[in-house]
């Protein structure tokens, strides 16, 4: 099958690929690029807790993510961990400046993946520079992530940050449903807690502030229900 024939294929029209932190990114390709992209990538499918690459290893591929979800972290020196983004579909991962990956990528659920030989797109982007224009693009998403992850990270309480939190991942239309308000998480207590800066206790005592406080009801392990009152915080 070709990417000219699935869903949420290479950006070869204008599209919006927002995150849970709210970046955004738009790109057009043309025709000939798609087509040439198409020749050269591999489609694989991955379960849900599948690891994609690890930090460390050789960065000898570039993916696109076509369906599904994604959690990008970092192993620090000390042994903690740090969860930098969520990836969603519409989005490369694997560019690189150097030879090998600077962060991990794991699955939050099952999903499709593109994906190409780095080696490869370098050579055919001598000849189609317009490849390297939506890499740049794509590494620009990823500074706007940064950006906003940092914003976040500053609020000045933990209630604020998984607020922020909240909010904005529900801006992701796959899981949330404004007609009943559910929010179904993707991600583990763990994942959200590494991901705001936070220990998972203080994660796990916060989420039950809010919903003592009727910001959230909770359906069950992976929903919870927003309130109007969390609706209303800016």
């Amino acid at each position: 099958m070709t990417l000219h024939n699935v869903p949420h294929t290479f950006p070869h029209h204008r599209q919006s690929c927002s995150g849970a932190s709210g970046t955004q990114t738009s790109g057009v390709l043309a025709p000939d690029i798609l087509s040439v992209l198409d020749r050269i990538c591999t489609t694989i499918r991955k379960p849900a807790k599948s690891v994609i690459f690890r930090q460390g290893e050789p960065a000898d591929f570039i993916y696109f993510l076509q369906s599904g979800a994604l959690r990008i972290d970092c192993q620090l020196e000390d042994g903690r961990n740090l969860v930098l983004d969520f990836l969603w579909p519409g989005r490369f991962l694997g560019i690189v400046e150097n030879d090998v990956y600077a962060w991990s990528a794991t699955t939050l659920v099952d999903v499709h993946l593109k994906r190409l030989r780095r080696s490869t797109v370098q050579s055919l982007a001598q000849d189609y520079p317009r490849i390297m224009d939506l890499l740049l693009q794509q590494k620009s998403a990823s500074l706007m992530a940064a950006k906003n992850h940092i914003i976040l990270m500053s609020c000045p309480t933990a209630t604020h940050k998984l607020i922020g939190f909240l909010l904005d991942y529900s801006k992701r239309p796959e899981y949330y449903n404004p007609t009943t308000q559910v929010l179904t998480l993707v991600m583990s207590r763990k994942d959200i807690a590494d991901y705001l800066g936070m220990t998972f206790e203080t994660t796990s005592r916060v989420f039950k502030y809010l919903e003592t406080h009727n910001y959230i009801k909770k359906i069950n392990h992976r929903q919870i229900q927003l309130t109007p009152q969390i609706l209303q915080v800016s």
